[in-house]
């Protein structure tokens, strides 16, 4: 259907910029483009749709409609951010701000910002290409050739029938200024600037036309210079540019308007020329920022960018300005009342059907929450690494519903695969686990999936990519169920404990042969070797120790007895371990034996 006569041309209602509609009695009446794609619907298909298609339930919806009607009936705006719906039937949080028709109060006319993306912004930005659509291609300019002296030598005739003027009464004739007073002075000093390395000078200003109406000019004048560098004349070619300027205008009211519904979206727009330089103040910055417009001309709006930022941020502007390339960054901005925001910035060069760059249109979104829960989540993970680095854990996620299973680079490479090698697929995972202890794992997980157990862990082997077993301890906890309690997702660890479980059954056995040895002293002691010469390296100290670790002691129970640092205790075991050259506990033990240190146990 047609647009709705409110106050904006289409190319600003088409805009990327922001997705508008037009609501009457709960349906939507027109929506824009913006707003099509923003929901995932293929254009004008929004159209008769009921409101409450995009709430994800009934009550969600009813509350949205009271906070609404409210509000206008209050004469003022509504604001809120409410989930949504899209076409595809993932929900997001949108921002709506709605208000009532100027002309009709029976329409609600609501601009609409998608909250929910992380790296989403106006990435399509393209301004109205009908801003500098050129009428006047299809004139004939006005030519005009001067000395230095403002004298005439060449004009053609649409430059006489544009000024009313004959040939007789311009030729030989000094040029006598048609232009509006109020220029005069601005069209001397860009004519000063015309120097042999600078030979066009490009002026816009207004004229009287022969009928006395007052028309805006834009003047390519060029001047040709001899070998010395000196003046010899000045080519002068005009055209009409007051459709341009009437169109520019409108445009900029038109602008006007659509920028203030965008700053109530917390977002900044701004607009400059091909040179990137700020020509002009910048409401919705300036608002932002709280920088005068002498403070944020030129290059002054980088003086509002973090210290930390600034660097970055001016040379990929230069960079992007110097290409004709769109900008995109992240960065922040210091807000009016002080506080650093982080903001989300696309800009993106606007061109003519010539494909010149005409201007810069550029918008900000305010990120701040957003970037700070990335950085806290970074944090997060970093700590979580670190940790799961120091224990020698790996970590996996579990998506009980897709029966996928993901985990970090660790949990391959424990069983000696590259991290590609292994698929997401839960059945291959489960395959590797040692038929033997398949059932006890599969009865441990059922019972914590079904809430009989308040905590999940598991011992169980997996096959390794060479074929050995690998003995692991799994933990883990279901992290998101759905309405009914069923688990959707389950996040654990799991440690390779391989070594400890070998450890444990050699320190098993050992202790049987201690035992053993132990039972056939009993009857007579052994004899002490004569020659106890190993024994005299040690100080009293290693040998103190020697005997507590002979007798099963740990280096935190010894240094507790001697009341000394475990980390002193360690150092001490290892040296008298190195000047005995023993290398297991098996063998201190041994040693302790062999030279009647242990005293028989009755």
């Amino acid at each position: 259907m047609s647009i709705p006569a409110i106050g904006q041309p289409e190319a600003v209602l088409d805009s990327d910029f922001i997705a508008l509609a037009i609501f009457r009695d709960r349906h939507v009446v027109w929506a824009n483009a913006a707003a099509h794609r923003l929901f995932g619907y293929a254009p004008d298909t929004l159209v008769g749709k009921p409101v409450s298609l995009f709430f994800p339930d009934q009550a969600s919806y009813e509350a949205f409609r009271r906070e609404l009607v409210a509000a206008l009936a209050e004469n003022r705006a509504y604001r809120g951010t409410v989930p949504q719906m899209r076409k595809d039937g993932l929900t997001g949080w949108f921002e709506f701000n709605i208000s009532r028709h100027a002309a009709d109060e029976a329409l609600e006319i609501g601009a609409i910002v998608d909250r929910t993306a992380s790296h989403h912004l106006a990435d399509q930005l393209q301004a109205s290409e009908l801003r500098y659509r050129s009428v006047v291609e299809d004139q004939t300019e006005v030519i005009c050739r001067l000395l230095p002296d403002n004298t005439f030598v060449f004009v053609n005739e649409v430059y006489c029938r544009f000024f009313g003027k004959t040939l007789d009464e311009l030729i030989g004739n000094r040029w006598h200024p048609l232009a509006h007073p109020d220029d005069l002075p601005m069209i001397e000093r860009k004519l000063q600037e015309m120097r042999p390395d600078n030979p066009v000078v490009t002026i816009e200003n207004r004229v009287y036309r022969a009928d006395g109406e007052l028309r805006w000019m834009q003047f390519v004048n060029r001047g040709f210079f001899n070998a010395e560098g000196r003046l010899e004349e000045i080519q002068c070619v005009g055209r009409d540019i007051s459709t341009i300027k009437q169109f520019e205008d409108d445009l900029r009211q038109s602008e006007e308007r659509y920028r203030a519904l965008v700053e109530t979206t917390s977002a900044v727009t701004w607009h400059c020329p091909p040179s990137g330089m700020n020509v002009a103040p910048q409401r919705s910055w300036m608002a932002f920022t709280g920088q005068s417009a002498e403070e944020m001309l030129g290059a002054g709006w980088s003086k509002a960018v973090h210290p930390e930022d600034q660097a970055t941020v001016v040379t990929l502007w230069n960079t992007a300005v110097e290409r004709n390339e769109p900008f995109y960054n992240e960065y922040r901005i210091r807000r009016l009342d002080g506080e650093w925001r982080w903001m989300r910035v696309r800009a993106v060069p606007v061109r003519n059907q010539q494909g010149e760059t005409i201007e810069w249109m550029g918008m900000g979104q305010d990120i701040t929450e957003q970037k700070q829960a990335e950085l806290a989540l970074k944090e997060h993970q970093d700590r979580l690494e670190l940790a799961l680095a120091g224990s020698a854990m790996a970590c996996w996620d579990w998506d009980i519903q897709k029966h996928e299973v993901t985990g970090d680079e660790r949990w391959p490479a424990m069983l000696g695969y590259l991290p590609d090698e292994l698929v997401l697929d839960e059945a291959q995972w489960l395959a590797l686990i040692d038929p033997r202890d398949r059932s006890e794992f599969d009865r441990t997980m059922a019972a914590y999936l079904a809430g009989d157990t308040s905590h999940y862990q598991s011992e169980h082997r997996l096959r390794h990519k060479d074929g050995h077993w690998v003995a692991v301890e799994a933990r883990g906890k279901v992290t998101r169920r759905d309405e009914r309690g069923a688990p959707l997702r389950m996040v654990g660890t799991v440690l390779d404990i391989t070594q400890r479980k070998r450890l444990n059954e050699e320190g098993l056995a050992l202790l049987k042969q201690i035992e053993t040895l132990i039972r056939k002293n009993e009857v007579s002691p052994p004899a002490v070797p004569a020659d106890r010469s190993p024994l005299t390296s040690l100080t009293k100290r290693e040998q103190q120790i020697l005997v507590m670790i002979a007798e099963g002691m740990t280096s935190a129970q010894i240094g507790l007895q001697l009341q000394l640092s475990i980390n002193t205790i360690v150092s001490h075991r290892k040296n008298l371990m190195a000047k005995l050259k023993l290398h297991t506990t098996a063998q201190v033990t041994r040693f302790a034996m062999d030279h009647g240190l242990l005293t028989p146990r009755h």
